[in-house]
């Protein structure tokens, strides 16, 4: 497994750039939460818990966005989320997130684009697992303890390599998302 960590920020409505590092040090990109106003700011602090607009972008080392990741609304069921990749070999890559077990605590995730399909599983306070065809691939985890440092752990027979993916799925899905 490759592994990488970055620094999450404490709080759900800040839009601090986290970069993302392989366990070596060496900068792979980073991740951060955005709005595309401050109007939609003002709305998701004061209406929708932090969570409701939610939007988060992951770029590379040399600052170029590279995923784009954001949440469609539903008012009657959970919520649809969406992560695009904006690179050139992966620029047609589309992935939609939807919950699958309807619980906050211990939330399931199906994530898949047209031939990728990834199943995310979490235990309370344990690693968010995500799973090919039942075999795990990579795992995120962010510790409260060690003031919301995030690891990643990246398998070799993952589909997707990219720590940034992985950062952006824990990102919307478990440290903002419901």
């Amino acid at each position: 497994m490759n592994t990488y960590f970055y620094q999450a920020p404490l709080t759900k409505n800040s839009t601090k750039s986290c970069e993302v590092l392989r366990a070596d040090g060496e900068l792979m990109g980073s991740v951060q939460r955005y709005y595309n106003s401050t109007f939609h700011s003002i709305i998701d602090s004061l209406i929708g818990k932090n969570n409701l607009i939610v939007r988060v972008k992951a770029m590379n080392p040399t600052g170029e966005m590279e995923i784009d990741g954001y949440v469609k609304i539903a008012m009657i069921k959970k919520p649809d989320y969406y992560i695009h990749f904006l690179s050139k070999d992966k620029k047609k890559l589309t992935f939609h997130a939807k919950q699958i077990n309807y619980t906050n605590i211990n939330s399931e995730f199906l994530i898949e684009s047209d031939n990728i399909k990834i199943i995310s599983q979490t235990d309370t306070f344990d690693w968010v697992r995500f799973y090919e065809e039942e075999q795990e691939i990579a795992k995120w985890q962010s510790k409260i303890k060690e003031k919301f440092k995030t690891h990643i752990e990246v398998d070799e027979d993952a589909s997707i390599q990219d720590p940034l993916f992985y950062a952006v799925l824990g990102q919307m899905l478990y440290f903002i998302g419901y």
